[in-house]
């Protein structure tokens, strides 16, 4: 097998992300982006980032080592703390976690209104498993999102949703028997506090703990507010208007006080920090997880991919996978989605990522032995401007790549 050798042009890299960030104010600028590439070695091949934390002309400059909001990217974290768990033999990925987390024991699922308005739940006929969970098989959506689940919100009165980051927010009935199809939603969350109850620890300590400490993750935490020197220079999240394109600010979207950590959305940490995680994974150095344990962090799980590709394929595409075509035939790991081909110009088959509310991305190429990060804090998802710049530097790192 011939062994990629990797040919990283910074200076084109630079001159990229300079021309998102740097240009003057339009519809096209961002205020700040960082990109960081590790190797298989766990090197640092790249690391470089342009902008300004806020708004304010003296504003300090947008490095790698700022603390964001990167809302999705905690996924991956979480998976790796369950599978650390799963390897020390505290809890497998095919148990009960209703036998483990009380609040899921009772788990019903929405099986549409009767003529009164009255929500129909059943009894799930399956097990809810921590693998479901972690695969987002687990029927759990985010009802903040969905239609029926806002209706059954509204029928039972119900005033909190999963953005509350509080238990209650994340507890409504699943929409599916537990892994019979794919769908987005609070899964990880719910992994996280299994991982809470299994350490009986809060999900913040056991990162600090396990996975932070051991990799050097020194800005990294779910409790941002309580690190005042961390939130002094972190970038703040600008909105881009829908009228003109250009950037302003709003309200902070930030989880700052959650009643319930989100080991799907709450992580606060910076490109520096998050490319150490990846590179721990990349290079399966053993640090964190043996090995045979990241194989199984990144296979591919579903049996059926059907819903998966319909998301990947639909209205979501460029919230969700804007790195592939459309069609592109994709499964979900443990630790995030799967391309089952290769990307023309781009990323190897195999590789896994994932991306966030925030417009940060992360992927890890498994062939070629590359993972990279990407960090902007922009909002609505989907922007236009962040996934013509994530296609431009993706395709910089991947013209420099030839095979030994």
């Amino acid at each position: 097998m011939n062994t990629p050798k990797l040919n990283i042009d910074h200076l084109l890299l630079d001159s990229i992300l300079q021309k998102y960030v740097e240009a003057s104010p339009s519809a096209k600028q961002l205020m700040a982006a960082g990109l960081v590439l590790r190797d298989r070695s766990g090197a640092t091949i790249y690391s470089n980032a342009y902008g300004k934390l806020n708004d304010g002309d003296d504003s300090p400059p947008f490095t790698t080592e700022s603390p964001c909001w990167v809302a999705s990217l905690t996924k991956l974290l979480t998976a790796v703390c369950v599978m650390q768990l799963v390897e020390k033999g505290a809890v497998d990925l095919d148990d009960d976690v209703g036998k483990i987390v009380p609040d899921l024991a009772d788990i019903k699922i929405l099986r549409g209104f009767d003529n009164e308005g009255n929500a129909i739940l059943v009894e799930k006929s399956k097990p809810l498993t921590l693998r479901n969970l972690l695969t987002h098989s687990s029927g759990f959506c985010y009802d903040n999102f969905d239609p029926e689940m806002i209706k059954w919100s509204t029928s039972v009165g119900r005033t909190v949703t999963s953005q509350s980051h509080s238990l209650e927010g994340f507890t409504f009935p699943l929409k599916f028997e537990p892994g019979e199809s794919w769908m987005y939603g609070v899964s990880s969350d719910w992994a996280a506090r299994v991982v809470e109850v299994v350490s009986n620890s809060t999900l913040e300590a056991y990162a600090q703990e396990h996975v932070f400490k051991p990799l050097g993750m020194v800005s990294s935490t779910f409790f941002i507010s309580g690190h005042p020197e961390l939130a002094s220079r972190r970038a703040i999240v600008a909105f881009r208007s829908p009228l003109d394109g250009k950037l302003v600010t709003g309200d902070d979207p930030a989880p700052l006080q959650p009643k319930q950590i989100s080991g799907g959305a709450g992580l606060f940490t910076t490109a520096q920090d998050y490319s150490n995680l990846l590179a721990a994974l990349v290079s399966n150095d053993g640090v964190l997880i043996k090995p045979a344990t990241v194989k199984e962090l990144f296979r591919p799980q579903l049996r059926d991919t059907k819903d998966l590709q319909a998301f990947c394929d639909g209205p979501f595409h460029d919230a969700i996978c804007p790195e592939f075509p459309r069609c592109l035939p994709v499964n979900y790991a443990l630790g995030g989605a799967v391309n089952l081909e290769d990307v023309p110009g781009k990323r190897r088959k195999g590789s896994v990522m994932w991306s966030g509310y925030t417009n940060s991305h992360w992927w890890i190429d498994l062939e070629t032995g590359i993972a990279g990060t990407l960090f902007t804090q922009v909002l609505p998802m989907v922007d236009p401007v962040v996934i013509a710049l994530y296609d431009e530097l993706e395709r910089a790192v991947y013209q420099g790549i030839t095979s030994t």
